[in-house]
């Protein structure tokens, strides 16, 4: 079972539940190289990324990493499934699948499906998290891969920005356009759509209004008060702590988990971004 870093799920939880997680991007900064989780924590890249936004890129993972990937998990089970970040946000998918063939040519007897999991941060992590634990039942790959996508149907994502001052970095808005609407304050509220692209829900001035708004837009989307989350943040642990116990007021909480939104996709939307990914009970 595998993923990549932006499903945002804890190292010890996914050891718990036999996750391999790996890089999906290279972290560039004034001409060093890094990556998340090996060399540089989720903090210090948003450091940096507040020091000098313009400093801070990302380069793809090459084929080549994930193929030696596919080579170590391979060595535990001939049977691989990678759930990917959106590819209508990433080319990691692409990366993952042209990698995947290099493996099977070089070892035909591993078989390694890719899916498309169309979410990101807290949703996918949660979807990563559903797959895993069928797996542990014995599941066969092509059954898990199809519940993979019956997982994805039920997890939805949204996401609470506490600036657009970084958002240029998307190219959704020029720099200045960027610097403008943060001195209004402005505070978006998006959320994933089926596609796996993200929409504006709403725009908001203050960090409580925000909460409210994801808060309402959870109970629009699910028809239950029992879920599971991921609560994900941009360098801004206190922020989530206060969101979630919000969460806790609100719904009948299965599980949370708290982790950091990582800066491969946070560079964009800044420091001070919340993230979370909610779940039923899944029946399926």
């Amino acid at each position: 079972m595998m993923t990549d870093n932006v499903a945002c799920i804890p190292s010890d939880i996914a050891e718990q539940n036999r996750i391999r997680i790996v890089p999906t991007a290279n972290i560039l900064f004034d001409g060093k190289a890094y990556t998340e989780g090996i060399d540089i924590t989720a903090a210090e890249a948003y450091e940096l990324i507040t020091k000098d936004p313009d400093k801070f890129e990302t380069s793809a993972t090459s084929p080549g990493l994930l193929v030696n990937e596919y080579r170590k998990a391979s060595a535990e089970s001939n049977e691989i499934l990678m759930i990917t970040l959106s590819s209508t946000l990433s080319a990691f998918f692409n990366t993952a699948s042209v990698a995947a063939e290099q493996l099977q040519k070089e070892s035909p007897e591993t078989t390694i499906r890719i899916v498309d999991s169309r979410t990101v941060a807290g949703a996918q992590g949660l979807v990563v998290l559903a797959v895993a634990k069928e797996a542990a039942k014995g599941t066969e790959l092509n059954r898990l891969a199809g519940f993979a996508e019956e997982v994805r149907q039920k997890t939805g994502g949204l996401m609470l920005l506490d600036t657009l001052r970084y958002v240029y970095r998307t190219g959704r808005m020029t720099k200045d356009e960027a610097l403008k609407a943060a001195k209004l304050k402005i505070k978006p509220v998006n959320r994933m759509t089926d596609e796996g692209t993200i929409e504006p829900v709403d725009i908001v001035r203050k960090r409580s209004d925000g909460y409210s708004k994801l808060l309402e837009q959870i109970k629009k989307e699910v028809d239950t008060d029992a879920l599971h989350f991921i609560v994900s943040h941009a360098n801004a642990p206190q922020l989530a702590e206060a969101f979630v116990k919000q969460l806790r007021r609100e719904f009948n909480c299965l599980s949370i988990i708290i982790s950091d939104y990582s800066p491969v996709m946070g560079y964009g939307a800044g420091p001070g971004a919340i993230f979370v990914g909610f779940q039923p009970e899944l029946d399926l």
